[in-house]
C-alpha cells in the first residue's frame, strides 16, 4: 500500500521488473490521467465507462487484447479508475494465465476507501459481483491528486463508504464529526479508512468471519441496485443501507440510528428508501449473504462495534418500513 502521487508509479513498475506493462482504464479516465503517466513504458486498453460493462464480455474482450499484445504471467496490469476498473482488472489478473501481477491505481473516492483495497474482484453476472475471485494485488497507489477532478456526485458516492467506517471505527467516526463537508475532505481520513479495512482483510482474507463486518449496509444497497437496474449509484445505495442497519440496531441493541443519519445528511446523502420495503426484501433473499435462506446483516451495538446477525424477515421489514 503506497500513499502519494502518480509520479510514483514507474518506481512502484520498476520493482517488480514485469516483462510487459499494460493499463486497463475507461474512456473517462484516459482523458483525465492516462496521457499525465510518464516514466515507463506501457500498453493500453481502454474500455467504455459505466457498470453495465462490468461482464463478461468485457473480461473476454480484455483476455482477446492481453494474447494478442504477448502478455505473460510475468507481465503486470495496471487497472488505473474507480471501483469497476478495479474489480475488473483484479478478475483479469486472477484468471488469464491462472494469474499474473497486478497493480490498483484507483482514482475515486470510493475505490481508494473500499474497491481497491483487500483482494475482491468481480464482474456482475444476473446480480452484482455474482462471479468473482480474491486475488492481492502487488501494488496499490493510493494518489489524493486523482480526487480533484471528480465530479462531486462521486464524491458523495464514495462518502457513503467513508461514513460506513465511521460506523465500525471510532477515529473514523471522530474524523467525521469534525468535518466541514465533503470539499474538506484530506489524505488523513482517506488513510484512517483504508487502515480499518486492511487490519480487517489481514485477520479474514475470504470473507470467511470477520471481513463480513465491511458488508455493513451492503444487504439493502445491492437489493437496492439490483431494483434500480444499477441505476442508482453504489454509495447512495449504502448510504440507504446503512439507515436501515442503524434501525436494525436501534430495534435490537438500542443503538442511536441518529447518529448514522447526522453524518448521511451532513454529506447530502439519501436516508430514505427508492422502493417498497417488500421489493427489496424479496431482492434481499437473492443476496449471496443471505447464508442457508437467512437474512444476514451487519448491526450496529454501538460506533466502533458490530454484529453479524441473521435477522427475521419480519424484523428487517419493520426496520425498511421504519426508514421508509
Amino acid at each position: 500500500m503506497k500513499f502519494g502521487t502518480l509520479s510514483d508509479l514507474s518506481n512502484l513498475i520498476s520493482e517488480l521488473s514485469p516483462y510487459k506493462t499494460v493499463v486497463l482504464a475507461n474512456t473517462t479516465v484516459e482523458k483525465l490521467w492516462l496521457d499525465r503517466l510518464d516514466g515507463f513504458e506501457a500498453e493500453r486498453i481502454v474500455i467504455p465507462d459505466g457498470e453495465e460493462h462490468k461482464n463478461i464480455e468485457t473480461v473476454k474482450g480484455i483476455w482477446a487484447k492481453l494474447q494478442e499484445l504477448g502478455f505473460t504471467r510475468k507481465s503486470l496490469l495496471i487497472g488505473l479508475g474507480g471501483g469497476v476498473i478495479t474489480d475488473i482488472a483484479g478478475f483479469v489478473a486472477s484468471t488469464y494465465m491462472r494469474g499474473t501481477m497486478l497493480g490498483l491505481v484507483p482514482t475515486t473516492l470510493l475505490a481508494q476507501v473500499d474497491a481497491a483495497i483487500g483482494g475482491k474482484t468481480g464482474i456482475n453476472f444476473n446480480g452484482k459481483n455474482m462471479v468473482g475471485t480474491f486475488y492481492l494485488p502487488d501494488f496499490v497507489l493510493i494518489a489524493h491528486e486523482t480526487l480533484s477532478t471528480l465530479p462531486r456526485v462521486e464524491l458523495l458516492n464514495g462518502m457513503a463508504e467513508v461514513v460506513k467506517y465511521g460506523i465500525l471505527d471510532r477515529k473514523v467516526y471522530s474524523l467525521l464529526k469534525k468535518l466541514g463537508s465533503v470539499e474538506d475532505l484530506d489524505r488523513e481520513l482517506v488513510k484512517a479508512c483504508v487502515e480499518v479495512k486492511l487490519r480487517v482483510v489481514e485477520e479474514d482474507l475470504r470473507e470467511g468471519g470477520k471481513r463480513r463486518i465491511l458488508n455493513l449496509g451492503h444487504t439493502t444497497a445491492h437489493a437496492i441496485e439490483k431494483l434500480s437496474n444499477y441505476t442508482i449509484k453504489h454509495g447512495f445505495a449504502v448510504a440507504v443501507g446503512l439507515m436501515v442497519a442503524a434501525k436494525l440496531g436501534e430495534i435490537l441493541y438500542n443503538f442511536d440510528p441518529g447518529k448514522v443519519e447526522e453524518l448521511l445528511r451532513k454529506f447530502e446523502l439519501p436516508t430514505g428508501l427508492p422502493f417498497e420495503p417488500e421489493k427489496i426484501l424479496g431482492e434481499m433473499r437473492l443476496d449471496k449473504k443471505a447464508w442457508y435462506g437467512r437474512l444476514t446483516f451487519v448491526v450496529p451495538i454501538e460506533v466502533g462495534e458490530v454484529t453479524i446477525e441473521e435477522v427475521e424477515e419480519d424484523v428487517v421489514r419493520r426496520a425498511l418500513e421504519a426508514v421508509g
